[in-house]
């Protein structure tokens, strides 16, 4: 199935912010960049806490997390089962069209909490990893991290484009393979699962969509970005040649 160059996924507008030369040449001349490899264990644990909401989506109940970190919450139950399924598809999503430019916006969501005291729904993603001390990804300088925030920012977006009430609050659900009483593998990996939250900004989206509509729409090929590990490798071979 051909791109369609009109529909920005949130993954293509994140490679923008996070280089847009190597954007560009992707886009322009479809030149990849250095391909990275898959995380299947954290789609296993993706799939398995999707089917964990779901059973509890279907009774209206909260999860454990919630009543750990004292929230009102439930698995957002209003939804058709069709469409969620949709939102969730990575090549359907949420869509909406941008306020600014002509680009039909979508991203697939992991899933949609509500939040019972306020009436609007919670934007999260779950996240698995396995490390002795985990970092706050709001206050980190690692440009994944940074990431990690935009991601949850055009989640927000896509939801109040399609009119939803959004809380101001989004969360990372954080499973973490990194248990200490745990000593032998016997066929199992202990987690422990914490809740990160984060003040939601939404307000810089459609300003950096318009940057983006802008570069695509130059014959000037632009400046890389200043954590854009590819360009730096790039850079530095060239220098030892010259």
């Amino acid at each position: 199935m051909a791109k369609n160059p009109l529909r920005l996924s949130r993954s293509r507008w994140d490679n923008f912010i996070k280089c847009p030369k190597c954007f560009y040449l992707k886009e322009k001349y479809d030149i990849d960049a250095p391909g990275q490899p898959g995380h299947p264990i954290n789609s296993r644990v993706d799939a398995l806490l999707k089917e964990e909401f779901d059973l509890l989506r279907k009774e209206e109940k909260p999860h454990p997390i919630f009543k750990k970190y004292n929230l009102n919450f439930i698995p957002y139950n209003k939804l058709d089962p069709e469409v969620l399924k949709k939102y969730r598809n990575n090549l359907q999503g949420v869509e909406a069209k941008s306020e600014k430019t002509k680009y039909t916006l979508c991203g697939s969501l992991d899933d949609i909490w509500f939040n019972l005291d306020t009436d609007e729904l919670v934007v999260l993603d779950y996240k698995a990893t396995s490390n002795k001390n985990l970092e706050d990804y709001t206050t980190s300088t690692k440009h994944y991290h940074k990431s990690y925030l935009r991601q949850l920012d055009f989640y927000a977006h896509l939801l109040k484009l399609n009119k939803f009430p959004v809380h101001k609050t989004g969360y990372w659900l954080i499973c973490n393979a990194a248990d200490e009483n745990q000593k032998v593998f016997n066929n199992n990996v202990s987690f422990k699962t914490t809740l990160l939250p984060y003040e939601l900004n939404t307000g810089y989206i459609e300003d950096t969509l318009v940057e983006l509509e802008k570069c695509l729409e130059n014959y000037k090929l632009p400046n890389s970005g200043e954590d854009c590990d590819n360009c730096r490798w790039f850079k530095e071979k060239l220098d030892k040649l010259t």
